[in-house]
């Protein structure tokens, strides 16, 4: 059952940006929920809420926004919000990204370790153990800022005392996440014709030197990411391009403030005598839970099913717990967090299983603590 369900995943291409197959897997997850007696609502994201909040805009014109809301009782105990959305594949795979493969127990595709092997662990565990009343939420666009998440509490208003997130975090726990500053330096030239480059000043050379010189300063005190996505003025060959922007990416510890480092950046363009402006597309702290019961009981499942003691981490990877802000957030996913967003992603099998019974050991607990209350 653990690779047809996650073969099954795989194939539907929720690949973010821009968004696509979202409707198909919804109603998939829809249907395979349902018949665990699952009561299911859907909910379209309006497209201006879109407009104005991803990051990738215009690029999800066309595909719309679904999330899924499953739950057994009107009083959940207990939340899970895992997203469906994956980042592009990328080049070089020694398999197809979306078809999954299996080699030494090991299943290849993109997306296994981020995070559809949690859905698939989910599922198993209320497949055995579907008495204690929870709520599900399979929310779209996680790898785009939270985009889903943002718009249940926000919008919808949902708020549950205890939220579990399934992102890849095998063995250990995560109580707390960075956070992330996206945005889009631009930096300018002058367009002339390309036989006259000599008259013109060219976007893509200043943007080239002043993304070099950035990375180094900026890495000295950062994580970070330059040029994960570009944008031409010109995108013909014809033409010097009069600018030329590249995307700026930061992780954010969850107790920093300062989010953008305009100094070093203003002092590397002077330096160069470059022309730029900075956009900011999204900025989203970091967050840490406080300890709880959830985190207590999550702990004890972990070692019972594992027989280890889980490291209690702050991840690296931003996840949607900021987004829940009255409410105890923690993370166990069956993925391995190295495998986010590579290359060759994949997921050990037996992850999913053992996770599965965490989950399912986790679920026995909050009723058995519910009914001693």
């Amino acid at each position: 059952m653990i690779v047809s369900l996650l073969r099954d995943l795989i194939e539907i291409q929720t690949v973010n940006p821009p968004g696509k197959d979202y409707e198909t897997i919804v109603n998939y997850l829809k249907d395979l929920f349902s018949g665990l007696g699952f009561k299911t609502e859907l909910i379209t994201i309006p497209e201006e809420y879109i407009d104005k909040n991803y990051i990738y805009s215009p690029q999800h014109k066309g595909y719309k926004r679904v999330m899924l809301i499953i739950k057994n009782s009107r009083e959940p105990l207990l939340h899970f919000n895992f997203h469906y959305d994956v980042v592009p594949p990328g080049d070089n795979w020694i398999t197809e990204p979306f078809k999954l493969k299996i080699i030494d127990n090991k299943a290849f595709g993109r997306g296994t370790s981020d995070m559809k092997g949690a859905i698939v662990s989910l599922y198993l565990a209320l497949s055995r153990f579907n008495e204690t009343p929870i709520e599900i939420a399979f929310v779209p666009d996680e790898e785009s800022g939270g985009i889903g998440s943002k718009y249940l509490t926000e919008e919808i208003g949902i708020k549950p005392k205890e939220v579990i997130f399934g992102e890849p975090s095998f063995p250990n726990i995560y109580i707390g996440h960075y956070g992330i500053i996206r945005g889009v330096i631009k930096v300018f030239g002058k367009q002339v014709h390309a036989s006259m480059a000599n008259e013109g000043v060219n976007a893509f050379l200043e943007a080239s030197k002043f993304a070099l010189k950035l990375n180094e300063e900026l890495s000295k005190k950062y994580n970070i990411n330059l040029g994960g996505y570009t944008i031409n003025s010109s995108n013909n060959d014809g033409i010097v391009p009069g600018f030329f922007a590249f995307s700026y990416y930061r992780a954010i510890s969850p107790n920093e403030e300062k989010l953008f480092d305009k100094e070093i950046v203003d002092t590397v363009s002077k330096e160069l005598g470059i022309n730029y402006e900075f956009e900011i597309k999204s900025a989203i702290p970091g967050y840490i839970s406080k300890e709880s019961d959830l985190t207590k009981q999550l702990e004890y499942c972990v070692k019972s099913v594992l027989n280890i003691n889980p490291e209690k981490l702050v991840s690296s990877l931003r996840y949607d717990a900021i987004f829940y802000k009255d409410s105890v957030s923690v993370n166990f996913g069956p993925g391995d967090p190295k495998q986010a967003h590579i290359v060759n992603e994949y997921i050990e099998l037996k992850n999913i299983e053992k996770t599965s019974l965490v989950y399912e050991c986790l679920l026995r607990e909050k009723i058995k603590s519910f009914k001693n209350t």
